[in-house]
């Protein structure tokens, strides 16, 4: 009687297991659908988005500030590094790219005009790149020479780099799509920080970098 007990319970055991088992490949199997179907969703770039969609408006211009000179320790370190700041080194190598990548033409840049609607752009032709990045890209200022009897007026120029950009002006698309709130990036500009001795800093903006466009 024992061992039919012992054995009745034993294919008991079994079975539930098997069903265990069957349900947890049936989950995974479900779960691997829905994340391949997630996946393929996440893909779907919004710049690229077809469907229907609620144009909350079509052109929204803002700055963004991505250096807080305020944060004492930039890095991931500090908690509050997410606040109006990109952290080190990962802004560094993010701007490095952004202006490489507009100056040598790998991104198509359009000329920034301050009076413009923003609802059309005047590119950069590759012709012209060079020497409008040649002029723009750096900046002059005088200086006096008073080590000699006679004061000499000295002209320094200055190359505009990565670390005067303190700013990001974004050209956005705001929508709703599928109950989802979307920002599609139209434009982005690097905002310049320029420091004249004995002036106020000057800020400036001078071309558009177009990233999600070929």
């Amino acid at each position: 009687m024992k061992n039919n007990f012992g054995f009745f319970t034993l294919m008991i055991f079994v079975s539930f297991i098997f069903h265990s088992c069957n349900n947890s490949n049936n989950n995974n199997s479900t779960n691997n659908n829905n994340n391949s179907q997630n996946e393929k969703k996440s893909k779907q770039s919004v710049v690229d988005y077809t469907g229907e969609k609620l144009v909350i408006t079509d052109k929204i211009m803002y700055d963004v500030q991505i250096c807080n000179e305020i944060i004492g320790d930039r890095s991931k370190n500090n908690p509050d590094w997410f606040w109006e700041n990109l952290p080190t080194p990962e802004s560094d190598e993010f701007i490095k790219a952004l202006l490489d990548d507009a100056i040598n033409g790998k991104l198509k840049t359009y000329y920034y005009d301050l009076t413009s609607d923003c609802e059309s752009f005047d590119e950069i032709a590759q012709e012209d790149l060079k020497s409008y990045m040649n002029s723009v890209m750096t900046y002059e200022f005088e200086v006096i020479d008073s080590t000699v009897k006679r004061y000499k007026t000295i002209k320094k120029q200055v190359p505009l780099t990565y670390k005067h950009v303190k700013k990001l002006r974004f050209l956005e698309e705001w929508f709703v799509a599928d109950g989802v709130f979307h920002k599609k990036v139209i434009a982005v500009a690097p905002y310049f920080v320029i420091e004249y001795p004995g002036f106020e800093t000057y800020n400036t903006v001078y071309f558009w970098i177009m990233i999600n466009k070929n």
